[in-house]
């Protein structure tokens, strides 16, 4: 895959970037955030070189062209409301997974930019299926996803425990072209 294609991708209201490209201390507000950490099951960043350290290695994930991940901007104020990724390529699959600052979930931003990743790899990237995986317990993702038309997989249950140590319980959605 030649990422560096990828490096910017402009939707109506947003710009897609690489993370080399979005102030690391905005992605370190969102992947310091307990409450985000808490519903995807990941540990907190507990400081700004701990984000640098996840950025540089994103980074190299992407230019490596193991997944694509990028810092959602608003195109006019720059403004960074969160994170975006396609991962997990697999005999035409991809997993697409968010995150969104608390602050700006549920303002519609997942609407637009979803569908938009979606036809991404659809088109660019030969995805036949694309999946989403997120907590059983999170309606609002879960709502977002079935608006979008992704299907639920009723024969995923996947369960984990998280870096706090507490189960949680996974669906997956999936999409097809």
């Amino acid at each position: 895959m030649q990422t560096q294609s990828f490096a910017r991708v402009q939707l109506p209201h947003y710009e897609l970037r690489f993370l080399n490209t979005v102030p690391a201390n905005s992605v370190y507000a969102l992947r310091h955030d307990t409450a985000i950490a808490a519903a995807t099951g990941r540990s907190i960043d507990q400081d700004l070189p701990a984000t640098m350290q996840y950025i540089s290695r994103m980074l190299g994930g992407t230019l490596r062209g193991d997944y694509l991940m990028w810092g959602i901007m608003d195109r006019q104020t720059d403004e960074f409301y969160g994170l975006i990724q396609l991962w997990h390529f697999r005999n035409q699959t991809a997993e697409v997974g968010y995150e969104i600052l608390s602050q700006w979930q549920r303002h519609g931003i997942m609407q637009e930019i979803l569908p938009q990743v979606a036809a991404l790899a659809f088109t660019k990237l030969d995805v036949k299926r694309l999946y989403a995986v997120t907590g059983a317990n999170n309606l609002p993702s879960r709502r977002l996803l079935e608006k979008i038309g992704f299907q639920l997989d009723a024969n995923y249950q996947e369960r984990f425990y998280t870096f706090q140590q507490t189960e949680l319980a996974l669906v997956r959605y999936q999409l097809s072209t």
